[in-house]
């Protein structure tokens, strides 16, 4: 039989081994536990939960619990990676504006709330303009027809007379985070009730009808959008040598059934 002194010999050797090993897993098993993002990337909460979103009620905003299987797109994240802020995107300009977003990363990013995933249409919130490509005016560039299609699936339009409101040049109008800052008010909006993608095609049914897109009728008020990605890239540098400003970008082509629209962005720099 065991005396008492060698029980408890036994029993703390046992207990320092158990922290050793303790000690040794923790950090495989806690880093295990917490997702890898993308920069702007998107998840999926796996149940209803807050995530830092508040609503607007009268003059007040209160604290929005978002429902399981809700889209996220993650806006920034603490530098270990596991915790985040998030907003809902590039949605409707009618809900964007009630809401409010705590910008500082503070929800665990944890596998056990957050599913990662990929938009089963990648053309979601990206800016397709009229045209073949930024043009040079004498000062900047000339604004053109938009549209995008919004993560709670509506296709959110602007006319010209709209982009010049809010961006005469045409130049800095997009969606990245979803942020009211990011957001405008548009000329038109339609209810997209049917996508699908193959290829480098996303195919759009939508209802009613929008003034100003290319849109193909093809059911009672029901038209439809077929956006080609044309996977051409242009690289565009004006820079002339000078000591005067400078316009620097690029956009991607596409096609909106058949007609020729652009995605990019243009910036100024000094040389």
């Amino acid at each position: 039989m065991l005396n008492h002194k060698v029980l408890r010999g036994l029993l703390l050797f046992g207990t320092v081994v158990g922290m050793g090993l303790t000690s040794a897993t923790l950090p495989a098993q806690a880093s295990n536990q917490y997702l890898k993002l993308p920069y702007q990337g998107y998840v999926r909460t796996k149940k209803t939960m807050y995530v830092g979103i508040s609503q607007k009620h009268g003059k007040k905003y209160k604290p929005l619990l978002i429902k399981k299987g809700t889209v996220l797109q993650l806006y920034s994240e603490s530098e270990n990676g596991h915790k985040a802020s998030f907003t809902l995107g590039a949605v409707h300009y009618d809900k964007i504006r009630s809401l409010r977003y705590a910008q500082k990363p503070t929800i665990p990013l944890t596998k056990s709330n957050f599913k990662r995933v990929n938009l089963k249409a990648p053309i979601r919130a990206t800016v397709l303009r009229q045209g073949t490509g930024f043009k040079l005016r004498k000062h900047d560039y000339s604004s053109t027809p938009l549209f995008y299609l919004t993560l709670d699936n509506y296709i959110q339009y602007y006319n010209l007379s709209t982009v010049n409101r809010y961006d005469p040049c045409s130049t800095d109008m997009y969606v990245l985070s979803g942020l009211k800052d990011d957001v405008y008010k548009p000329s038109a909006s339609a209810k997209m009730i049917k996508t699908t993608v193959k290829g480098n095609t996303t195919t759009v049914q939508y209802r009613p009808a929008i003034k100003g897109l290319p849109g193909k009728k093809i059911g009672r008020n029901t038209y439809q959008l077929k956006i080609k990605d044309l996977k051409k890239n242009v690289i565009f540098d004006d820079g002339t040598g000078s000591d005067e400003p400078v316009w620097d970008g690029g956009w991607d082509c596409y096609t909106v059934n058949g007609n020729p629209y652009y995605a990019g962005r243009m910036a100024t720099t000094d040389i």
